[in-house]
C-alpha cells in the first residue's frame, strides 16, 4: 500500500510552511489539479491530474501507485469542504496522514474582520439549488463556497425570490491572489454583477426582525386586504395537519396575505413555498409581509389555479385557501401531482365550496377527513346594571365556522 499524505496548500504559496514543502519535494507520485501542479513543475515527481472525477482519479492512483509515496494537494484545508474525505475512503484511514493549512474562509473573514466562529459555512460546488437551499435559511452568518455556476449573483437571486430580505453580502474575488477585491454590497446589488469565478460570499447576520415568534403569529401582524386572511387559530390547526417539514414544496393556492405559508416557512425553515395568487396587489403583500415577519421560502406566482400551477415542481404538502369557484379542478391536479406521503388541506367557508368539495371526496383515492372548527373570542361589553354602570364585562365572539378538508396519500 502507498503512503498518502493530503498537503493542504493554503490559499497563496506564503501559506506553505517548510513541512509543505519538504512533504511535496519529497513526493514520488504528485496528484492535484492543474492550477497547483503548475506551482511544482519543477520537481522529479510524476504528476497526475485530479481531473473532473476526483474519486475515478484516486482510485486509479491507488491501484498504479502501490509502494509509492504519494502527496495529494488541496488548496486550503483538505478536510474543509476539500478532497481529504475521499482519499479516507479511497485509501483507508490508517493509509492517510494530512498536512493542513489556513483556508479561503478564514482569510475571507480576515479581510472583512470578522469573526467567524459562529459563521455556517457551506459548499455550493457541482449541486443543484434546491440541494442546498434548506441551509440558506439560517438568519446567522452564512459563509458559502461558489462554483461556476452557482455564482453569487444567481444565488441572490434566488434568495430575492424566495422572500429573503435584503441582507447585506460581501464577495471576496480571487483571494490570495495579486486580482483580489472584496466587494461589500446588499443582495439587490448583487443579483446585478458579475463577479470573478473564484469567490468566497458571506451572507451578514440578519437584523433582529419583528416576526421573532416561529409559531402563532398574531393576525395583526401581517399586512391584509380587509380581514381576508386564515386568522391564527385556524392556521395552527391546517399547519399541524399539513405536518409540514424542511426540504420540502408546498403549494399555498389562493394564498391572499401569505399568511399560511410563510408561517410554515418559520418553523420549517429550508422549506420551498409557492404562493399562487391571481391578486398582483396581494402578492406585493405577500412579499412585504414574508420579509417582515421572516419568512425566507415564500416564493410568489402570479395567476389563477389550476393553470398557474403547471410549471410549479411537484408539492409534498398543499393548502388551498381561494379556489375561485375552480375547487374540483385544483384537487384533480393536486391529486395527480401529489408526492408520495403527500397532505393536503382545504380551507372551506361557503356551502357552495363546502359542496364542491363534497363531490370530490366521492371520487377520489386519496384517504380523507373532515374537521369542523369553531372559535370564540372574548370581547369587552359594558354592563347595563345600574350599579355597575359603565363596568367592563365581557361575552364570547364567534368567528366564522370553518370547515377543513385534509387528504393524504
Amino acid at each position: 500500500m502507498s503512503e498518502v499524505i493530503v498537503v493542504g496548500t493554503g490559499v497563496g504559496p506564503e501559506d506553505l510552511t517548510e513541512a509543505h514543502r519538504e512533504a511535496i519535494e519529497a513526493a514520488e507520485l504528485l496528484v492535484g489539479g492543474k492550477r497547483q501542479l503548475a506551482v511544482f513543475s519543477g520537481l522529479s515527481a510524476t504528476t497526475w491530474v485530479l481531473g473532473a472525477n476526483p474519486a475515478t482519479t484516486l482510485e486509479t492512483v491507488k491501484q498504479e501507485a502501490v509502494g509509492k509515496r504519494v502527496v495529494i494537494l488541496a488548496s486550503g484545508d483538505p478536510l474543509f469542504f476539500g478532497i481529504g474525505n475521499l482519499s479516507v475512503k479511497v485509501f483507508g484511514r490508517e493509509n492517510v496522514s494530512f498536512l493542513p493549512n489556513v483556508t479561503a474562509l478564514q482569510k475571507t473573514f480576515a479581510r472583512l474582520k470578522l469573526p467567524w466562529n459562529e459563521a455556517r459555512a457551506i459548499s455550493v460546488h457541482g449541486r443543484k439549488p434546491m440541494e442546498y437551499f434548506p441551509a440558506l435559511a439560517d438568519p446567522g452568518c452564512i459563509a458559502i463556497y461558489t462554483d461556476p455556476k452557482n455564482t453569487p449573483d444567481r444565488l441572490a437571486k434566488l434568495l430575492l425570490e424566495f422572500g429573503m430580505a435584503n441582507r447585506k453580502v460581501a464577495v471576496v474575488e480571487e483571494i490570495g491572489s495579486k486580482e483580489e477585491q472584496c466587494w461589500e454590497t446588499d443582495l439587490v446589488t448583487a443579483a446585478r454583477k458579475q463577479f470573478a469565478p473564484l469567490n468566497v460570499m458571506v451572507l451578514y447576520p440578519l437584523e433582529e426582525q419583528q416576526g421573532t415568534v416561529r409559531f402563532g403569529l398574531e393576525d395583526e401582524l401581517f399586512r391584509k386586504e380587509k380581514s381576508l386572511i386564515t386568522k391564527k387559530e385556524a392556521r395552527a390547526l391546517i399547519l399541524a395537519e399539513l405536518q409540514i417539514r424542511e426540504d420540502e414544496v408546498m403549494w399555498d393556492v389562493g394564498a391572499g396575505s401569505g399568511s399560511v405559508g410563510i408561517e410554515a416557512v418559520t418553523i420549517a425553515p429550508g422549506l420551498r413555498v409557492y404562493a399562487v395568487e391571481k391578486e398582483k396587489s396581494r402578492l406585493e403583500m405577500i412579499r412585504e409581509n414574508s420579509q417582515r415577519l421572516g419568512g425566507f421560502g415564500v416564493r410568489t406566482v402570479l395567476g389563477e389555479a389550476p393553470g398557474a400551477l403547471q410549471d410549479l415542481p411537484d408539492p409534498d404538502r398543499v393548502f388551498v385557501g381561494g379556489s375561485g369557484g375552480s375547487l374540483a379542478d385544483i384537487l384533480k391536479v393536486v391529486e395527480k401531482r401529489l408526492q408520495p406521503g403527500g397532505r393536503v388541506v382545504v380551507s372551506v367557508v361557503t356551502p357552495e365550496t363546502l359542496g364542491r368539495a363534497l363531490k370530490f371526496v366521492e371520487h377520489t383515492e386519496l384517504a380523507h377527513e373532515w374537521l369542523l372548527l369553531q372559535v370564540s373570542r372574548t370581547v369587552p361589553i359594558e354592563s347595563g346594571k345600574k350599579e355597575n354602570q359603565g363596568a367592563l364585562m365581557s361575552r364570547f365572539q364567534p368567528q366564522t365556522p370553518l370547515f377543513l378538508l385534509s387528504l393524504w396519500r
